[in-house]
């Protein structure tokens, strides 16, 4: 960085490229404030406590009417035209970024996300600004790869149902593979990508064997921090079991489903509540949740499984610490974001060993790690923890939030992405 004539040192410009408004942002935007890209957020938080780096922020708008740029929290920001069905990116929006990187005039860019349009059309336009050797691509999950296994574990007659709206399952998984070509297209012209799972690092260089790849683990959101450690065995429900999310396939509840009827054989009071979308208010409109249902009547288990709804941090805090175990039975996943949170609070947690979890547990001291396509292992698994057999759930507990306290530091994570960008930009 170049020194000023007052002794003191530049700051980086870093323009970040977000696929959602920051819920810090969304009364700016008069939008509803969203629970989601915590990893983001966290970040963010930590830039604003550390000086050396000033970030703008460029937001995807839905509606013309809200297209605006300001300052907002200190902040620089910038908009442009999200369609929420475009599978490619246009002319028109990449001409939008070369404006954008004309008036922000950055050391570098930050694109959080490979799998939409817009990270395309931002690397097209830093190549035509040339500040292509200064662009980052965040890899966050993996479309083009996961349309692979989106299907994973649905029959051949629920793969082609069609919902009230016309779509299918398979539908859904060719939007993914659509959607997967801008993202290789991206990690082919990208020089720099930043990721923390071997996964991610593993499809990333098969993609494109020259892409530096920069490691970095991501930040929670801010109250996971304040709680972390803080479940306690004497204090949750017996027997329960907690889900994120299961409102489409690739999150694997299709294959928790067939496990429960042998967990219930051994602990008939087993108990599973489900955070987001409620399978019966999208049945006939989600062809997953249709699926979902036939087999929770398919299997007796309608009374045995809550759905919660969409979950505020604290309700979601107070969820992980009421359960017995946390269940992430995804068929593919770079890093699952609420296994995380439910590790940095110490809940007993068993995971499958799909894309790049098996890089977040160590299986046997911290969690436990079963393949994705293995029902009965998990029911064994879940069992385990429930008889608590030599204190297992306690010694989880522990080593699962000492471990995340120390690889998901705010400080070490922003420190790391600090030294990428010093990195980077040189």
């Amino acid at each position: 960085m170049k020194a000023l004539a007052n002794g003191l040192i530049a700051k980086k410009k870093v323009l970040w490229l977000c696929n959602i408004v920051l819920p810090d942002f969304s009364q700016e935007f008069g939008i509803k404030r969203n629970n989601f890209g915590g990893w983001m957020t966290g970040m963010l938080h930590g830039m604003e406590k550390e000086e050396g780096t000033e970030v703008s922020l460029c937001f995807p708008i839905i509606d013309k009417v809200r297209l605006k740029e300001g300052t907002c929290k200190g902040h620089d920001y910038y908009t442009f035209l999200y369609d929420v069905d475009a599978v490619t990116y246009t002319d028109e929006l990449i001409k939008t970024f070369e404006d954008i990187l004309e008036k922000s005039r950055p050391d570098l860019v930050h694109i959080w996300g490979t799998e939409y349009p817009h990270t395309t059309a931002m690397l097209l336009a830093c190549q035509r600004k040339g500040l292509l050797e200064r662009a980052v691509v965040n890899i966050q999950g993996l479309a083009s790869v996961c349309s692979k296994h989106y299907l994973c574990g649905i029959p051949q007659e629920y793969r082609e149902w069609k919902s009230e709206s016309g779509i299918s399952m398979e539908d859904e998984r060719r939007q993914f593979e659509e959607r997967g070509k801008c993202e290789v297209e991206s990690l082919k012209l990208t020089r720099h990508v930043i990721g923390r799972t071997d996964w991610d690092r593993a499809c990333a260089e098969a993609i494109n064997p020259q892409v530096q790849y920069h490691f970095c683990n991501e930040i929670l959101k801010d109250i996971f921090y304040e709680y972390a450690g803080c479940w306690d065995y004497g204090a949750c429900q017996k027997h329960s079991i907690f889900v994120s999310q299961a409102s489409y396939p690739i999150k694997g509840f299709h294959y928790l489903l067939e496990a429960l009827p042998v967990v219930i054989r051994k602990y008939p009071d087993t108990h599973v509540y489900v955070a987001g979308a409620n399978a019966w208010d999208t049945k006939g409109k989600n062809p997953y949740s249709q699926y979902i249902i036939e087999l929770m009547e398919r299997f007796g288990l309608t009374e045995r499984i809550s759905f919660l709804g969409n979950l505020n941090e604290i309700q979601m805090i107070q969820q992980y610490r009421n359960t017995n175990v946390f269940v992430s039975a995804s068929v593919i996943e770079n890093e699952s974001n609420s296994l995380s949170e439910a590790k940095m609070l110490g809940v007993p947690s068993v995971a499958s060993f799909a894309g790049g979890v098996g890089s977040r547990i160590d299986s046997g001291t911290d969690g436990l790690l079963y393949p994705y396509d293995e029902p009965s292992l998990l029911a064994y698994y879940i069992n385990r923890i429930f008889e608590n057999k030599d204190g297992i759930c306690e010694r989880f507990s522990k080593n699962s939030a000492a471990k995340m306290l120390e690889v998901n530091h705010p400080m070490s994570c922003v420190g790391g992405t600090k030294a990428i960008y010093k990195e980077i930009a040189g």
